[in-house]
């Protein structure tokens, strides 16, 4: 099989629609910690300039998605190694679905890095939502949902930041949000894609009855640097 620009998205997008965004180090990019805790090489046998990266700044944890370097230089190691699954939309989604959600900006900031803290503690940084666009909803000022985009690719987008509220699931605003950014990318036309944890089984239950289906299975290994 043809190897995919999907096969490797971090990469794939700080080489080209984030590329402004890109801090580089010799074949290593990753993206401001504050922005995305994703750090990426061309290839698995590419050993990282994890060093060099930390000197610049870097947070000294991240993760790689899809393409796990082999190597790690001395004093750096994987925290874990684990499975996420490349989602796409179905191809007949229809383009007239409603455009649902209120559009976030700055003063939204805190609240919805509160309600990211239960559902994506690792992933939502501060100034995540300046990757693109981001929806929610409000109950009586209060943020309880929202989905938005993140890495941005040749042809494609993903969606992500979908969450919801403990106390507010079960209304159908995930799957609503999301059909709405859907909508907004066929217009821009673009492709959505999406990851979701293998044992997320509550998204994945979302996801499957919106048609998405499986493109992938891709590596994900969080790293750090040892004492």
């Amino acid at each position: 099989m043809t190897p995919s620009i999907l096969d490797n998205p971090v990469w794939s997008a700080l080489q080209g629609p984030h590329r402004h965004l890109a801090v580089v180090s010799g074949n290593t990019r990753w993206y401001p910690s504050d922005l995305a805790p994703f750090i990426a090489v061309p290839s698995s046998t590419v050993i990282p300039e994890l060093d060099r990266a930390l000197a610049q700044g870097w947070s000294g944890q991240a993760f790689f998605v899809g393409v796990c370097p082999t190597t790690l230089p001395a004093g750096w190691r994987y925290i874990s190694l684990s499975q996420i699954l490349q989602l796409l939309p179905p191809l007949s989604s229809d383009s007239s679905a409603e455009d649902f959600g209120t559009v976030l900006g700055m003063t939204d900031q805190p609240q919805m890095l509160d309600l990211a803290q239960a559902a994506f503690p690792d992933f939502f940084r501060n100034r995540t939502p300046e990757l693109g666009l981001y929806l929610g909803v409000y109950e009586r000022a209060r943020l309880v949902a929202m989905a938005g985009e993140r890495m941005s690719l040749p042809g494609f987008q993903e969606i992500s930041g979908v969450c919801t509220h403990p106390e507010f699931t079960g209304r159908g605003y995930a799957s609503r949000l999301t059909s709405s950014l859907l909508r907004r990318h066929r217009l821009r036309g673009v492709q959505s894609f999406l990851h979701v944890s293998e044992g997320n089984l509550a998204a994945r239950r979302i996801y499957d009855a919106m048609g998405f289906t499986i493109r992938a299975s891709l590596l994900l290994g969080k790293i750090e640097r040892l004492a």
